[in-house]
């Protein structure tokens, strides 16, 4: 064969064999689509698509291979392996389909696309010594060819998956079968899946083993943990982390381990992280601390008060109980927080919430030793994960052996640590594998069984036995070879664990059904709620015996006396779950939530219940429970699990009907939004900004919208203005708004807006006004809580050290003195930290003002003594000691140190007191002689106090520029224009200070006072 008279070199083949998931895109109508809109617009129509194609396929692990015309192909699991190959294909098609219906919307045009996906063995053929057409490797195999059929059997706007894409990530996304398909080219009919929805639960499947199964393999690793032990009960404490795939026996090895202590005196205490636990802060502690207080008080809804008493009896301190207590309330009870909160960051907040834990949990080592597990991390919150890392510090010296498993690799300081020991769980071996089956067994298994399962297992323990047990219940004594065994596993559709479980679940008859109908409940439920939620549902016998049989079966296990049913592995779980029609499911879980909102049954945390009522089909209630539970984080600081609750709800709020209700839940939850915004991304960041001008415009589309009920998107709307002169305009605007509100409080803090962009806008006689009508309102015991909420201090405090500032600018200098003295006197009165620092920054200011050098050194020195912990307020103080310092002594260093803390200032906090840095730094640029840079600066700073609207100083800055270009011999009729700048600015704002200051110097150079236009 020849091309351009060149002889092709085909080559032998060669190359590997291996599993790809194929992925065939086309655009729906395509030919009428070119037709509607003319070649030019529907070529670029098309190549945007492939672009945006090309972006998530690459995004999702995958290689896009080609794109020819209006569709194109990419391999999942090519050129690189990937056990998640499948899953990845799926989501890139979900993703392609969302993308191409918002392209559509945008563009307004009708475009369309199917994706077609499978999943089969290829040979991956080596190219390389062939002169074919391309380069590389080539995939040859069914799965591309029947990828590229099957899409053409999907709706438009969809995807339609192969059998085999479909068992394998039919645990990760919702599917609705299309059907038999019969197609070109393929001699059976083809069953095809549409995939609708990742899962919100989680697909992946604890390591809780049966008890009663053996263990066999782990004796090197039980002698390292018993090593760990013996140290730890000499009162040097260890932690231990087992980290292995699903199933490999974690939790089986660390049962075993509790087991051999029985009998030695020790306290074990189990923690377990559940699936969705990533938004329920602390949630493994916190519920078997509450079931404690429960038992103790002989109450099941113990109130506070009992809870405190019940903690304080372990000995862990008053401040700790009442910590622990709040985190255990769930809900954020209309209160920013609690009193031991208010002087704290959200990190200085979290840190208290797990050392008040902490404490608790490790309690009982004061008395002896202390097992603490704590299982599955890799489905931990922040607070939790945090916990875990704080713990090698804190068991240092207690008799605490803590043992932790995941499936992640753990990434932890403290790895090198000699009292910290990771372990990497393997695999069973084959002599395992065939000790473990003998013993299932029971009997003599046949011939050739253990190799059987040990090839399909691959050394899993979970997956050895599940399948030694299928096998053992369905194999009959005809069934004793490998034709046989291989038989019962296409029968059973069994290609994976998630399938084997599934099919043993099949064997269980009417038991099933119970099965499927806890599934609904989750991993962990009471036996009360199952008995309420079977109450529609004919039993064949008596519930405790189908929950025995169960049991017997291994798949659920009594915990708490009985009262709690927990499945024995989360993947049985989900398997019953999955098994159910989606229809069924939704009646379940709605059954579920009428009789906790009937108050047939004891209420469920707020995470738990808009997770049912998600599945119930009521996405508004969901939003509802998800905001609570996001309100509740948000108040314990636990900012990540609040950001993903909240995605959660407004997803939800996105499917729900438009009314009243669903606007108000928006706004509720923007409210809640901005805070955690501001916590993760920065206040000034664009998130935050944006979360709150989208808050404002959704309240001033409402005309009956009450102002004051979301007065806290009004303040972060203007705390987030993008400058100045914008947050000034939105202070005029929330005083407006809300000054007939019924909220003394909320006028206040329009008020405390307002006086602050007033001042350094200028407007000091506007300002002194606010102070006047905001002081009138003041409460100081509102005060305690609206300080933590709106700028982290007081308002009173603020008030008045706004107030010294512009009686100062407008020269009454003894007025301004009292009202500086007053806001200190009233910031050590309330005793909060940072009101205190508050009111010296101002002091501080205020004698820069003067050019009072000892004065400023004074107060710089008492915020250093107070400030320990708090760098922005640390390196503010440094600024203004380094500019007396130059400016009264060497010129040189203080310039040095104020170059170093101005850098140090922009990285750390915001620049609101440029004006006022920047006429201190070109001060000191000309006390070192350095005129040239001093006038640069100081032209920037009046550039940008002019554009910026921040224009308190700009008459000093002014008149700074006058001097020195004095000092440098230019034209008088410049010095004499800034001068003249300077003293109409002053006048315009009644800054009799500063006026005065520009006519002396007019006086002195001999300079006309008036404008030059007067």
């Amino acid at each position: 064969m020849s091309t351009n008279g060149q002889q092709l070199q085909t080559g032998a083949l060669s190359g590997e064999r291996r599993q790809v998931t194929a992925l065939f895109y086309d655009i729906v109508g395509s030919t009428a689509l070119l037709q509607q809109l003319g070649p030019e617009e529907f070529g670029t129509l098309q190549r945007r698509l492939h672009n945006e194609a090309a972006v998530l396929i690459s995004g999702n692990n995958g290689y896009l291979e080609r794109v020819q015309g209006d569709g194109g192909c990419a391999y999942f699991g090519f050129p690189e392996s990937s056990e998640d190959a499948a899953e990845c294909a799926v989501t890139s098609a979900l993703e392609m389909v969302a993308r191409c219906q918002r392209m559509a919307q945008e563009l307004g045009t009708g475009l369309k696309v199917r994706v077609g996906v499978a999943t089969g063995l290829v040979v991956v053929a080596d190219r390389s010594n062939t002169t074919l057409p391309g380069s590389g490797a080539e995939v040859i195999g069914i799965a591309p060819t029947l990828a590229a059929r099957i899409q053409s059997e999907a709706e438009p706007n969809s995807v339609a998956v192969a059998e085999a894409t479909y068992r394998l990530t039919s645990g990760a996304f919702e599917f609705e079968e299309i059907g038999v398909r019969e197609l070109k080219g393929f001699g059976e009919p083809v069953r095809l899946w549409r995939p609708m929805a990742r899962r919100q639960q989680s697909d992946r499947f604890t390591t809780y083993r049966r008890v009663s199964a053996p263990l066999v393999g782990r004796d090197d690793e039980l002698e390292l943990c018993r090593r760990r032990w013996t140290r730890a009960t000499s009162g040097n404490g260890q932690l231990v982390f087992l980290r292995g795939d699903p199933g490999i026996g974690k939790s089986r090895l660390v049962t075993e381990f509790r087991r051999n202590l029985a009998g030695e005196g020790a306290d074990i205490l189990v923690f377990q992280c559940q699936p969705r636990g990533n938004t329920d802060p602390l949630h493994p502690f916190l519920e078997p601390i509450r079931q404690a207080a429960a038992k103790a008080a002989n109450d099941v809804e113990p109130d506070r008060e009992a809870v405190i008493r019940f903690l304080e009896s372990l000995g862990v301190g008053e401040l700790n109980a009442e910590i622990v207590a709040f985190l255990l309330a769930g809900k954020a009870q209309g209160l920013p927080g609690e009193s031991w909160q208010v002087d704290l960051s959200d990190e200085e907040i979290r840190a208290r919430a797990v050392e008040a834990v902490l404490a608790v949990v490790t309690s009982s080592s004061a008395s002896g030793p202390v097992l603490m597990v704590i299982e599955d991390l890799h489905w931990a919150d922040t607070l939790t994960t945090a916990l875990v890392a704080r713990l090698p510090e804190w068991i240092e010296s207690r008799p605490v052996l803590a043992i932790a498993t995941s499936r992640d690799p753990i990434d932890l300081e403290y790895l090198g640590d000699p009292n910290v020991l990771a372990m990497a769980l393997s695999g069973l071996t084959a002599q395992a594998t065939s000790e473990l089956l003998a013993r299932i067994w029971e009997v003599a298994p046949p011939d050739g069984l253990a190799a059987f399962v040990y090839e399909k297992s691959d050394g899993v323990p979970l997956f050895a036995e599940q399948l030694a047990l299928l096998l053992r219940e369905r194999a009959t004594g005809s069934v004793q070879d490998r034709p046989g065994w291989e038989g019962l596993l296409r029968e059973g559709h069994v290609i994976n664990l998630q399938d084997l479980i599934a099919a043993r679940l099949a064997g269980l008859g009417q038991l099933r059904r119970v099965a499927q109908i806890a599934s609904v409940l989750g991993r962990e439920f009471g036996r009360k709620l199952l008995v309420a939620l079977l109450e529609p549902e004919p039993l064949p016998v008596p519930l405790d015996e189908v929950i025995e049989r169960l049991v017997q079966a291994g798949i659920l296990r009594r915990i708490s006396a009985g009262a709690t049913i927990r499945f024995r592995h989360v993947l049985i779980q989900e398997a019953a779950y999955d098994s159910l029609l989606k229809s069924e499911r939704r009646e379940i879980h709605g059954r579920i939530v009428r009789l906790v909102q009937t108050g047939s049954v004891s209420s469920l945390p707020d995470e738990t219940m808009a997770w049912h009522f998600d599945q119930a089909g009521q996405p508004l209630e969901a939003a509802r429970h998800a905001i609570r539970a996001a309100e509740a984080c948000g108040v314990r600081s636990a900012m990540h699990e609040a950001d993903r609750l909240l995605d959660f709800a407004e997803k939800q709020l996105a499917q729900a009907d438009e009314s009243g209700d669903a606007n108000d839940l928006l706004l509720r939850l923007l409210t809640i939004r901005g805070p955690v915004a501001a916590a993760l991304f920065g206040r000034g960041g664009e998130q935050a900004r944006s979360i709150y001008e989208r808050g404002v415009s959704l309240c001033a589309e409402r005309v009956d919208q009450d102002r004051a009920k979301w007065f806290p998107l009004y303040w972060g709307w203007w705390f987030t203005a993008p400058d100045y002169e914008t947050q000034r305009a939105r202070s005029d605007i929330l005083v407006r708004d809300l000054e007939g509100s019924a909220d003394p409080e909320v006028r206040l803090q329009s008020l405390h807006c307002a006086w602050a962009t007033n001042e350094d806008a200028g407007l000091h006689a506007h300002c002194l006004k606010c102070v006047e009508d905001g002081l009138k309102l003041y409460d100081e015991s509102r005060a305690r809580f609206s300080r933590g909420r709106y700028g982290g201090h007081d308002a009173k405090v603020c008030g008045l050290g706004e107030r010294a500032f512009s009686l100062w600018f407008m020269g009454d200098d003894a007025g301004s003195s009292e009202s500086i003295d007053a806001a200190k006197q009233w910031a050590e009165h309330i005793n909060h930290l940072n009101s205190v620092l508050h009111a010296l920054e101002f002091e501080i200011e205020l004698k820069r003002y003067r050019n009072d050098y000892a004065g400023v050194i004074a107060v710089a020195d008492r915020i250093s003594e107070l400030a320990q912990a708090m760098p922005g307020v640390l390196t503010k103080a440094a600024l203004f000691r380094a500019w007396a310092h130059g400016l009264n002594g060497n010129a040189a260093a203080g310039l040095s140190q104020f170059e170093a803390g101005l850098a140090r200032q922009r990285e750390i906090a915001t620049y609101e007191g440029a004006p006022i840095y920047e006429g201190m730094r070109a001060e000191l640029f000309v006390r070192a002689g350095r005129n040239d840079e001093a006038l640069s600066i100081l032209d920037g700073a009046i550039a940008a106090s002019t554009r910026s609207g921040q224009v308190f100083w700009l008459a000093e800055l002014l008149r700074q520029r006058a001097l020195l270009r004095h000092a440098r011999h230019e034209s008088e009729e410049a010095i004499a224009m800034d001068l003249r700048r300077a003293l109409e600015v002053g006048a315009d704002q009644h800054a009799v200070a500063l006026v005065s200051r520009v006519r002396q110097e007019l006086e002195r150079l001999g300079l006309q006072a008036q404008a030059p236009d007067a």
